[in-house]
């Protein structure tokens, strides 16, 4: 199964929808929590499919539920899908 482009900003919503909370925020990283659970995600434009894979085993989220939680997360036209500069892109 191909593995959907996902931003840093969307799979924090979607881990928000499955009951993780917010608990600290970076410039460069969102962490969120869940009982003992603790899973912190890079706040790109774009997650790499083994990064994002890597995310959901630390939250135990398998892939197909995570889909089901992008679904409903709720979109926020005012969140931009590209947070970052091209300036602070790695070249």
């Amino acid at each position: 199964m191909p593995l959907v482009a996902v931003s840093g900003a969307e799979c924090v919503d979607a881990l928000a929808a499955a009951g993780f909370s917010l608990t600290a925020r970076t410039s460069a990283d969102v962490t969120l929590t869940k009982g003992l659970r603790v899973v912190v995600v890079p706040d790109v434009p774009m997650l790499p499919p083994e990064e994002l894979m890597a995310i959901l085993r630390s939250a135990g989220v398998p892939y197909s539920e995570f889909l089901d939680l992008l679904s409903e997360a709720p979109t926020d036209p005012a969140i931009s899908r590209t947070r970052l500069s091209q300036s602070a892109l790695p070249r």
